[in-house]
């Protein structure tokens, strides 16, 4: 699967979910903070998460940047336009965990809970830049393992998931092929 998209797709999904269970903590109610103390705390949690995971992700993907290869003969690539189908089905569940989590968390006490991940979501979004650029660099579409969200403990695949290699699918340039 690319990885490009992987990570578009998912901070996408996480941000639109992040934001809509923030709703809540802004709606007038017995709990809700004074509108300063809101603001300031959905800015402290949304840019505390920000920061954190992009200082944190950047070396993970240089490191699997570097050791890029071409993806074993027994890999089946993920189509482009399969890639939202199997990421938006797997994540399902987990975004309406995070979704009716945030809701409680907001009516219950009036934090904007969701803020923490929307900082997540829109640091994998900056971050997808940053990717789509290396993959140009390296001249090839990035391909990452598509895992499924549990793994089983006999799956055969489990150590190349907790790998997470990258691998590097470089297509022919136009420019090199023969004219007929």
């Amino acid at each position: 699967m690319g990885a490009v998209a992987a990570v578009r797709i998912q901070g996408a999904l996480l941000l639109g979910v992040s934001l809509a269970s923030c709703v809540p903590a802004f709606l007038d109610g017995p709990n809700r903070l004074d509108p300063v103390a809101g603001i300031g705390t959905a800015a402290l949690l949304f840019v505390s998460t920000f920061c954190a995971l992009l200082k944190l992700r950047r070396p993970w993907y240089e490191t699997r940047l570097a050791r890029l290869t071409p993806p074993p003969a027994t890999a089946e690539p993920v189509a482009p336009d399969r890639t939202f189908d199997l990421l938006s089905r797997t994540l399902t569940v987990p975004l309406l965990l995070v979704l009716a989590i945030g809701i409680g968390i907001g009516a219950a006490t009036g934090v904007p809970a969701g803020m923490f991940l929307a900082g997540l979501a829109a640091a994998m979004l900056w971050q997808s830049r940053w990717l789509a650029a290396e993959e140009k660099r390296h001249g090839g579409r990035l391909l990452c393992p598509y895992a499924p969200f549990r793994v089983a403990p006999d799956d055969p695949h489990a150590a190349a998931y907790r790998e997470s290699r990258f691998w590097i699918v470089r297509e022919p340039s136009a420019d090199l092929t023969p004219a007929s």
